[in-house]
């Protein structure tokens, strides 16, 4: 009997014993949840993270972001959320190799700007540690952006843009529009169908799903299609490296393991945001510009790629060419037939 009670009271211990400790990340978000971004690169990732490391992380996503979208690099920092997604525009004072991702003709699909992008940040820009305090565990690129008109502009070359009122947004594109002679309008996304529908914008540098999520694309008169793009929005998503390194190796292997092919997947998610909305862009008058001469449009762009070169080389790369070629080499592998 005496052995009965050891081994009862043995047990009574067991149970009573606190389960082993679970790390919570939190990974703020400022997207909505009906977005592709959100959907795949938050949403799921953190499931994902949580399966691949057997219960020991959780991820938590509040319900409201703890900072704004252009603040989310500091917030890391400070501590105040663990992970996060970056827009590349918003840490561009001192992140320059990334942009590469959003220069022209670099965006032909989301899928394939995406993995070269990653790829080519692995390869060549990840050594350079231009994101200091954080930890990068996926790029990825949005469609490349198109010339929608929403007036009576039908732009076919380079001298239709002078003097447009157009929207754009990402750093490359703001340079294209003031290039190409426009006038660039910085609008907050959520106020694109207000300044629409009253006539203050004549082109939009956005992609056509960009367009039906703004509420603008019913308003479309006529699309220029520039191949590959006239650029794009790229981001990164990033984990605060002193909390990184709080966790076990094997908590890190898991959120590796949750990250991988994660920019593809993100590609694939806006891309098929694009193919949803075919057959309304089916309907609008387009104009393809020959993948040459680009309606003359092919000089003007190519001094944001001569700009590119520049900050590259300042920033630590010897060879700026020898990237580009490494980039365009996974863009036409991911393109190929």
């Amino acid at each position: 009997m005496t052995g009965l009670k050891a081994i009862a009271a043995a047990a009574a211990l067991l149970a009573a014993a606190p389960a082993a400790a679970q790390t919570e990340l939190i990974y703020n978000s400022y997207l909505p949840p009906f977005n592709e971004t959100f959907q795949v690169g938050i949403r799921d990732f953190a499931r994902r993270i949580e399966e691949e490391s057997g219960g020991t992380i959780k991820v938590t996503i509040p319900d409201a972001s703890l900072a704004p979208s252009d603040r989310q690099y500091e917030m890391v920092l400070d501590g105040i959320a663990d992970m996060a997604l970056l827009n590349i525009s918003s840490v561009s004072q001192f992140v320059t190799l990334n942009r590469i991702g959003e220069l022209p003709g670099h965006a032909p699909t989301a899928e394939a700007g995406s993995v070269a992008l990653w790829e080519t940040y692995q390869r060549y820009f990840a050594p350079l540690h231009q994101f200091e305090g954080v930890v990068v565990l996926s790029t990825h690129v949005l469609p490349g952006r198109q010339i929608l008109s929403v007036g009576s502009r039908a732009p076919k070359r380079a001298e239709d843009l002078q003097g447009a009122k157009i929207w754009a947004t990402s750093r490359p594109l703001i340079a294209a529009a003031e290039d190409l002679g426009g006038v660039p309008m910085v609008i907050q996304f959520g106020e694109l169908q207000e300044f629409v529908s009253k006539g203050n914008l004549d082109l939009l540098f956005i992609s056509a799903a960009s367009a039906e999520a703004a509420g603008v694309l019913q308003d479309v008169t006529h699309v220029t299609k520039v191949p590959g793009g006239l650029g794009t929005i790229s981001f990164v998503i990033i984990i605060s490296e002193q909390r990184w390194n709080e966790l076990t190796e094997e908590q890190q292997a898991a959120i590796l393991r949750a990250a991988e092919d994660l920019p593809r997947r993100l590609g694939q998610a806006n891309d098929a945001s694009e193919a949803e909305v075919a057959d309304a862009v089916a309907r609008i008058p387009t104009t393809e510009l020959d993948p040459e001469t680009r309606g003359g449009l092919g000089p003007i762009l190519d001094r944001q790629i001569d700009a590119w070169k520049a900050e590259a080389t300042t920033a630590g790369i010897e060879n700026p060419d020898e990237v580009l070629a490494f980039y365009r080499s996974v863009l036409e592998r991911e393109t190929a037939d």
